[in-house]
């Protein structure tokens, strides 16, 4: 066990396994989707519609931008389609915190903030906390209603507080999957008054789970408290990428005559399309060890000398296992 610890201590982990795309990336390059909640895919640096431990590098920069499309009945049963906008701007300092802002359509411009409070290694979690809409308004939402109002919620939407935790597990299962389980307020919590496909019997808890089929691409599937989100996105380089989501699932599965309202624009399906744009960093650049190479960029050489590590890692376990013998 001393020689695996070890060879953990070499690998220090930071979200999601050898098979993880950029955090940056990925963060964006996910799908979210949102429900009777709030909030639209892409609008918030995180997995889909939620946050995780990951954090963006000292001055690296990340920047997403997406459109959603979605439909609504009038009271003739005629159904409307309309497009909406969101998108962040977030900046990572010292490699413990990140700040930056969210663009949410006709709510326009938000603050948020997050702090790491313990760094993911192969052996432990990584756990971080952080605030999101920051802005006075409330209703803190992308569209209006009749009354030229942002769509109201029972609970306030702005100043939501989260924690997070996340761990992947690539290299205790040898498969690329990684969870992200966390509690929070505002956005995150489903209202007693709220018509959602499904309860959540947990209010503020949330979470996600990510499976990374290769270096390039991810799928995730994601509770964000009050919705069930899916979606899956592709890295081109290093510095773009492409997601494409499906937000609200539950309410395929809700009938028309239960707790389906077609008119209500937070009980419809959604569709988003989105770009992640990474730069950086641009101070402080060191000479990195082969997995967070290998965590930012396609090293083909980087994954080699994992490999190594880890199959000389394994002779000496082996080894160790025949002198006991």
């Amino acid at each position: 066990m001393f020689i695996i610890d070890k060879m953990f201590e070499v690998f220090p982990v930071q979200k999601r396994g050898i098979m993880r795309l950029p955090v940056i990336t990925v963060v964006l390059v996910v799908l979210p989707l949102i429900a009777v909640a709030g909030g639209l895919p892409f609008s918030h640096y995180g997995l889909l519609d939620t946050p995780s431990a990951s954090l963006l590098r000292h001055t690296e920069v990340a920047i997403g931008l997406g459109g959603t499309v979605y439909s609504t009945e009038d009271s003739t049963k005629a159904s409307n389609t309309n497009i909406a906008v969101a998108g962040y701007l977030e900046l990572g300092l010292f490699e413990r915190g990140q700040i930056g802002g969210t663009y949410l359509g006709e709510a326009g411009f938000s603050g948020t903030a997050r702090g790491l409070i313990l760094g993911e290694t192969i052996t432990r979690p990584g756990i971080s906390v952080g605030v999101e809409n920051i802005i006075g308004e409330k209703d803190y939402e992308f569209c209006r209603n009749s009354n030229d109002s942002l769509y109201h919620y029972p609970n306030a939407q702005n100043f939501s507080v989260y924690g997070v935790i996340s761990k992947d597990f690539s290299y205790f299962i040898s498969f690329p999957v990684c969870l992200n389980i966390g509690f929070g307020t505002g956005r995150f919590t489903q209202s007693a008054d709220a018509v959602d496909g499904f309860e959540n019997p947990l209010p503020g808890v949330f979470g996600s789970l990510l499976v990374h089929p290769s270096t390039a691409s991810e799928i995730a599937v994601e509770w964000d408290g009050r919705d069930l989100n899916a979606g899956v996105v592709y890295r081109i380089n290093r510095t773009f990428a492409v997601m494409a989501a499906a937000s609200e699932l539950e309410h395929l599965f809700a009938s028309d005559d239960s707790t389906s309202n077609r008119q209500d624009v937070m009980q419809n399906t959604k569709l988003t399309v989105a770009l992640q744009f990474t730069i950086g960093p641009f101070m402080n650049r060191t000479e990195l060890d082969p997995y967070e190479r290998l965590r930012y960029t396609d090293d083909d050489e980087a994954l080699e000398m994992l490999r190594e590590y880890r199959a000389r890692a394994r002779e000496e376990i082996q080894e160790m296992e025949n002198t006991i013998i």
